[in-house]
């Protein structure tokens, strides 16, 4: 085996599936200050945030958006816009030094049962340094919890948000990808171990990739099996526990999404979420709604256990060992796995109206809000922007009735004229132009 493939120590994962929550049991959790430095359009702002709803609104291209991406990248140390962090940084501070940076800074107001405050202040650096690389730049981020450095997984538990996006709709609608890449954003927030398993998954199928290529340039090889077998292994305990926290978070967010979709639909339709993972932990059933559209979804059952799932995991990638060989990939496993949404037996990703498709989202959205609360025993930060802009008069005041009672919420709209008036009455308005925040 060569030094490419020479194996790593990987930690041993629990054999659970159920969700493992770390966050303190608070029941106040706010942001009360935001400090931003060479971040997207701020080159600098300082704000004051109460625990209420806040209105931002303004023109277009002002700052609204990227307020509330800040608050998301301090909760989570990703960005909801763009997978290049370097893009954060301010194009002056690019400019006007030798080490362009961003610093991001957020004070944030917790109160446990016993009613005792855990104050938390979460400071994140983003740096361009010098680097003899092709663009000249190496890009370094420092996180610190409270004046400790961390790593970011260290943020999970922290702050608890949900972003409602104009473009969530691709969520339904788009591909595949889109769907995992939500499900890991959800499950990041309240599952250190899922994050850990992602992570993981992710190191040994780049290791199992490159290996597969190798032997499907040299033509296969006799000793294959042989060769990924280790791989194999490490692949299937990591994977295996992705696609069962997947399978128990969907399970329990779709219970949520129906009762908020039958109620925007005035009780006419249903919603189902169907996760399709690419192997089946147990003996697949299939409903008789789903051969009606000949979707073949295998549902595993509650009682599937992590080892069971990495055996059928293992008896998968077996029985695929020759197409992959030939082909020169990983074809089976968490990273090619479905979510689909169902209503009345019609596959909106491929059948719906954009209409449907819109409705489906945001019943999936508020669902995700109600299903961070049962985890964490408190309101998530609610960031909502320019969601009012794509909804019906109906669909905007059952949104703000569902989001009312959130200790705090963001909202950002051009027109503040589309919330309704007694909405903006309780609001902290607030108007953003050009990077500066105005009441």
């Amino acid at each position: 085996m060569t030094e490419l493939y020479r194996p790593i120590v990987l930690p041993v994962l629990q054999s659970r599936h159920t969700l493992l929550v770390t966050f303190h049991s608070s029941l106040i959790m706010y942001l009360r200050h935001l400090s931003l430095t060479n971040f997207r359009t701020y080159a600098r702002l300082e704000l004051d945030l109460p625990a209420q709803a806040i209105l931002l609104h303004g023109d277009n291209a002002q700052g609204k958006t990227s307020l509330l991406e800040a608050i998301y990248v301090l909760a989570t140390g990703r960005s909801s816009h763009t997978a290049s962090d370097r893009q954060l940084i301010h194009w002056l501070a690019s400019e006007e030094s030798h080490t362009p940076y961003a610093r991001l800074v957020a004070d944030v107001v917790r109160k446990d049962r016993a009613g005792a405050d855990r104050p938390l202040h979460i400071e994140m650096v983003l740096m361009l340094e010098p680097a003899n690389t092709e663009d000249g730049w190496r890009f370094r981020k420092q996180i610190k919890v409270n004046g400790a450095v961390v790593k970011g997984a260290a943020l999970i538990g922290q702050i608890a948000v949900v972003m409602f996006l104009p473009d969530d709709v691709e969520i339904v609608s788009g591909g595949p990808s889109n769907r995992r890449r939500y499900l890991d954003s959800v499950l990041a927030q309240v599952d250190a171990e899922y994050v850990e398993a992602l992570e993981l998954y992710a190191d040994v199928l780049a290791r199992r990739n490159a290996l597969l290529k190798q032997l499907a340039e040299a033509g296969g090889a006799a000793n294959a099996a042989d060769q990924l077998i280790y791989w194999d292994e490490q692949l299937a305990r990591s994977g295996a526990l992705i696609t069962l926290r997947r399978q128990a978070a969907i399970a329990e967010l779709e219970t949520l999404a129906d009762q908020r979709h039958r109620t925007l639909t005035s009780e006419r339709h249903n919603l189902h979420l169907r996760y399709q993972p690419s192997f089946s932990p147990d003996q697949p059933r299939t409903p008789i709604y789903q051969r009606s559209l000949n979707l073949d979804l295998p549902t595993q059952s509650p009682e599937a256990t992590l080892a069971q799932a990495q055996a059928a995991y293992l008896k998968q990638l077996a029985a695929r060992r020759g197409e992959e060989l030939a082909r020169g990939a990983t074809l089976v496993g968490p990273h090619r796995d479905e979510l689909r949404f169902i209503a009345d037996e019609i596959d909106l990703g491929t059948f719906g109206s954009r209409g449907q498709q819109r409705t489906a989202v945001l019943a999936l959205k508020l669902a995700e809000v109600h299903w961070l609360r049962a985890k964490i025993g408190d309101w998530p930060i609610l960031l909502l922007d320019e969601v009012m802009a794509e909804l019906d008069m109906n669909r905007r005041g059952f949104l703000l009735n569902q989001i009312n009672g959130a200790h705090q919420s963001i909202l950002t709209g051009t027109d503040p004229e589309m919330f309704a008036a007694d909405f903006r009455a309780h609001a902290k308005l607030l108007r953003v132009v050009r990077g500066r925040i105005e009441d």
